[in-house]
């Protein structure tokens, strides 16, 4: 019996293009399949290119996205920056009984939005 080796893939380092952010921060997500959707959850991580996202209930992969994470804002005087992104659900994993899902599409400065709480 002849024994070949075996192709393990190697991750694709090149596909992330900007720096990550380790940062734990709560986040809405907005979604359309066969009706609208609003979900919570926290960042794992986030770059200027999408975000890592944890939550219990996650979109399907390929759903179109918007997201927004929610920054505290103490000098503000009790308001909190929104930093939305527009974007694409680029995987879904479940790693001992937690869920997240990647997003990919882009923070910039014409997303940030401020909201006074209630």
């Amino acid at each position: 019996m002849q024994l070949h080796p075996i192709r393990v893939p190697q991750p694709d380092l090149e596909r992330r293009t900007a720096a990550r952010y380790k940062l734990q921060l709560p986040v809405i997500f907005h979604w359309k399949d066969e009706g609208e959707h609003t979900e919570g959850g926290f960042t794992c991580d986030v770059a200027l290119d999408g975000a890592l996202i944890r939550s219990s209930k996650c979109p399907p992969f390929g759903s179109d996205i918007r997201i927004e994470v929610l920054l505290p804002s103490p000098e503000r005087g009790g308001q909190e920056v929104r930093i939305q992104c527009v974007g694409k659900v680029t995987r879904v994993l479940t790693q001992g009984g937690i869920s997240s899902f990647g997003v990919e599409g882009g923070f910039d400065d014409d997303h940030i939005t401020r909201q006074t709480r209630r």
